[in-house]
C-alpha cells in the first residue's frame, strides 16, 4: 500500500511540473518569440524614402555674432514639421 502511495505522490507532483511546464509556455515564451517576430512600427517610419530638403528650403546658419533666439528658433521647427524632421534624421545619420 505504501508503494502505490509514493506512486500516486510521483504522479501528481510530474502532473503539476508538466501544467507549469505548459503555462510557462503558454504565457511567457510563446508571447516573447511573437514579440521578436514583429518589427517594431517605429522602423516602418525610419525606412521612408527621404526627401531632399531643396536648395531654397535650408534653414539659415546664424552669423558667429548673433546667436538665435530659441523662440523663434521653436516656432521655425513649428511652422515646418517635415522640414525639421528631415533635417534632424541628416544630423543623426551624420553622427553614426
Amino acid at each position: 500500500m505504501a508503494e502505490g502511495q509514493e506512486t500516486a505522490i510521483v504522479l501528481v507532483k510530474l502532473t503539476f511540473a508538466l501544467i507549469a511546464v505548459i503555462l510557462i509556455a503558454v504565457f511567457l515564451i510563446r508571447p516573447l518569440l511573437r514579440s521578436l517576430g514583429t518589427r517594431p512600427d517605429y522602423l516602418d517610419s525610419l525606412q521612408t524614402p527621404e526627401m531632399p530638403i531643396e536648395e531654397d528650403q535650408e534653414l539659415e546658419i546664424p552669423s558667429e555674432d548673433a546667436k538665435p533666439d530659441i523662440h523663434s528658433m521653436v516656432e521655425q521647427a513649428r511652422s515646418d514639421p517635415g522640414k525639421t524632421a528631415r533635417l534632424v534624421s541628416s544630423w543623426l545619420k551624420e553622427r553614426k
